[in-house]
């Protein structure tokens, strides 16, 4: 019987555990796969759709995942392993494809859904982000992937509506040093509403001028412009805990004020993964170095 050379457990008996393990995991699985077949029954019993993401439920998974990791196992792969559970489980009971930014670097965007999707899901290819808003607009639950740039070639989060397409989540959820899948981007589905309770609302923002003053001195923080003759547009977020009224007085407070201003999402805070697992992370609002900021 072959030993290690410290004299500790035998290489045989270590084989034969990680055996046992390898078949508690997928016993799990398939329980978890029978458990989430007895939810999709119980939802349509109850005349409800079974959508494949469920962004409020989702965070919370994550969060409960980052409180209890330890060990040598990189955090990204626990991830990346649970995200692939998830959406194959939930996959089985409903269909829906996800729509790819194709403006955006293919190998980061298909890095990014295979991470968070897994491949039980269709990938479609869209030219550009206003594609994939009215892709998933005119669907029945398909997801949309945009990539997430300072300057955009065009404002599409003008497609934006409570009756269409809605901004869910924002990925990384988890925030890691050198971690894989690291594209900044949105994730957009169908909603029949608003979610009341995310942790950082999204909306659309118009100026017919110039934009002035500093947004992120009020806590607003510029997701994404689009500058042309006419003005410019931009994706801003800001706590969720706020109105309307009170983000419109954000705004003039800044020197600012829209001449449109409407919400058109929000999404669950990302989790800095790299510090204390309670912490939420909190990007540093405005652009990065070298790119042109809408404000004179």
């Amino acid at each position: 019987m072959s030993r290690l050379p410290d004299g500790g457990v035998p290489l045989d008996e270590l084989r034969t555990r990680i055996d046992e393990i390898d078949a508690r995991i997928h016993d799990a699985l398939m329980e978890r796969a029978q458990a989430e077949a007895g939810l999709a029954a119980a939802t349509g019993a109850a005349g409800a759709s079974r959508p494949v993401f469920h962004p409020e439920r989702d965070a919370d998974m994550m969060r409960q995942m980052v409180e209890r990791h330890h060990g040598d196992l990189p955090l990204s792969t626990v991830e990346h392993i649970w995200r692939d559970i998830i959406c194959a489980c939930t996959g089985l009971h409903a269909h829906a494809c996800l729509h790819l930014d194709g403006s955006a670097e293919l190998i980061g965007m298909l890095d990014l859904a295979r991470f968070y999707f897994g491949f039980s899901i269709e990938l479609v290819a869209a030219s550009d982000a206003a594609d994939v808003v009215g892709a998933v607009a005119a669907s029945d639950g398909d997801l949309g992937l945009v990539a997430l740039t300072d300057r955009a070639e065009l404002p599409w989060w003008r497609g934006l509506s409570e009756t269409g397409a809605l901004v869910q989540a924002r990925l990384p959820f988890v925030v890691l040093e050198d971690r894989p899948a690291d594209l900044p981007a949105l994730v957009l589905t169908r909603a029949d509403s608003l979610v009341d309770k995310a942790d950082v609302a999204v909306y659309d923002a118009r100026w017919s001028d110039v934009l002035p003053g500093k947004l992120m001195d009020e806590g607003i923080e510029v997701l994404s412009f689009f500058r042309s003759a006419r003005g410019v547009d931009a994706l801003l977020a800001i706590s969720g805990d706020l109105t309307e009224e009170d983000v419109l007085a954000a705004c003039v407070a800044a020197g600012a004020e829209p001449d449109v201003l409407r919400r058109v999402g929000g999404y669950a805070a990302p989790i800095d993964g790299n510090g204390d697992p309670e912490d939420t992370f909190e990007p540093v609002a405005g652009f990065s170095a070298g790119d042109e900021e809408p404000q004179e």
